[in-house]
């Protein structure tokens, strides 16, 4: 006879199931045995696998289970020989039952009584390797009772009902187990919301090299991205230059605060570059060296500027709070400085052409440091004449197209632009004049303003 433990319960309780994924059986699954583990419950406890290699994958928590229960017993497909573990007993099924298709797992004792029931479903959509399931979790005592006799018919031996109930326990152990879920869920918000942040970082990274920009301001912009998105108190990317010095561009600024280092020290930094490898301290407190790029940094991660030719600097990237980096951190970091290896590489004539470009940059820095306070005192000037009322119309065009051509090169620079200046259109509205017809002649005249402005604007040589 087929019995299958799931369509014992579908059609009565189908208002109570949903869809799960694998990692949702499997969690739920682990809060139930990791009560039984916890409590020490000697109790008899029925899992369903569908594949014994499951088991194999997983060996010291049944070998606990083992210890702890009066008896495990595992139902699933004999896709590998059962490994031999003290108290646990493997039923092997048939392909075509249907318990084969099914994730189960029931603990039926006076104090706690608990049944997971899901079936596999077939959903190709979603993808190759993916596994839902359709079922649901019970404390109802009618279903435990219903899913007990059930699995006795299957194993060929006689059910005897549980004659009394404790519901005290009961309630302590659901209690512990929905607390245990909560802290499940908080934490996987966490490290989804983490695992969207490492995404965004590498999306957005793409889309700067993507622009074609000079390689300082793919640096600076990386290094931003490093710092607003991924999340670091601390960012810097630090590029080796002739001479053994550093160009270091750090997070809070940009290219015009970059600076040169001849060394990297003895920290992350200087390893990973010295190494060629990714280096990482969970705390730095811990008798580390201190790194020049992160200094104030508790955990820092380094990852290598790693080409074919030689290794060109580093990424690091560092954080206040102890054990902030993963894996995952280390390969988002490893990925950016990978990408920025190859961008490098990429460049007609390596060392010339980089270098060319970041001298390039420190040179326009110190232009605009320049131009920042003759800048700073003409718009001061403007505003002043902005509050006098005494221009005649010839003056007020002539004001207008000084501060059209102000607002514009602030705008290129990157400078503050006039108060009363908009996007809009560059030029002011030409002012309204009327044409006369001369008496003498028949012809027309250019009224005063314009002949005044001809003028002003003429060589006056």
């Amino acid at each position: 006879m087929d019995i299958s433990l799931f369509g014992a319960i579908a059609s009565q309780y189908h208002d109570l199931l949903c869809v799960h994924t694998g990692d949702t059986m499997n969690l739920i699954c682990d809060l139930i045995e990791e009560q039984v583990i916890n409590h020490k419950l000697s109790v008899d406890l029925y899992t369903g696998v569908q594949n014994f290699s499951e088991v194999a994958t997983d060996i010291p928590r049944y070998r606990s289970l083992g210890a702890v229960c009066r008896r495990v017993f595992v139902f699933g497909l004999a896709d590998v020989t059962p490994p031999i573990i003290p108290g646990v007993e493997f039923f092997p099924l048939k392909p075509d039952t249907g318990l084969a298709q099914e994730r189960f797992l029931l603990v039926n004792t006076p104090g706690f009584w608990a049944a997971l029931l899901a079936k596999e479903i077939s959903e190709p959509e979603i993808g190759y390797g993916i596994k839902r399931y359709d079922g649901g979790w019970f404390y109802d005592e009618q279903v435990v009772e219903r899913i007990s006799l059930l699995l006795s018919q299957v194993m060929g031996k006689f059910y005897q009902p549980v004659p009394e109930r404790y519901y005290d326990q009961q309630s302590t152990h659901i209690a512990e187990i929905n607390r245990r879920l909560l802290v499940q869920l908080e934490e996987s918000e966490l490290v989804s919301q983490r695992r969207w942040m490492r995404l965004t970082t590498l999306n957005q990274f793409a889309a700067i090299l993507l622009q074609h920009q000079p390689l300082p301001c793919m640096m600076r912009d990386a290094v931003q991205i490093l710092s607003m998105i991924f999340g670091a108190s601390e960012a810097a990317i630090a590029f080796n230059m002739h001479g053994g010095q550093f160009m270091v561009i750090a997070s809070g600024g940009d290219i015009n605060n970059s600076e040169q280092v001849s060394s990297l020290g003895e920290g992350a930094s200087g390893q990973a570059f010295r190494q060629g490898k990714l280096v990482m301290y969970a705390d730095t407190k811990q008798k580390q060296p201190i790194d020049p790029l992160t200094p104030q940094a508790v955990t820092i991660l380094s990852a290598p500027i790693k080409g074919r030719r030689k290794i060109y600097g580093v990424v690091t990237v560092g954080d206040e709070f102890r054990n902030k980096w993963n894996r995952e951190d280390a390969q988002t970091v490893g990925a950016i400085a990978n990408m920025l290896a190859v961008i490098i590489e990429q460049k007609v004539q390596i060392s010339g052409d980089v270098t060319y470009q970041l001298r390039q940059a420190k040179h326009f820095s110190q232009i605009l440091k320049k131009l920042r306070r003759p800048m700073a005192r003409l718009l001061e000037l403007q505003e002043q004449l902005r509050k006098e009322n005494e221009f005649s119309p010839t003056q007020i065009e002539t004001l207008a197209q000084i501060e059209t051509l102000y607002n514009g090169l602030a705008m290129t620079l990157g400078f503050p632009v006039s108060l009363n200046f908009t996007n809009d259109s560059y030029l002011p509205p030409p002012p309204k004049t009327t044409h006369k017809t001369s008496r003498k002649t028949g012809t027309e005249t250019q009224p005063t303003d314009q002949v005044a402005a001809s003028r002003l604007g003429s060589d006056p040589s």
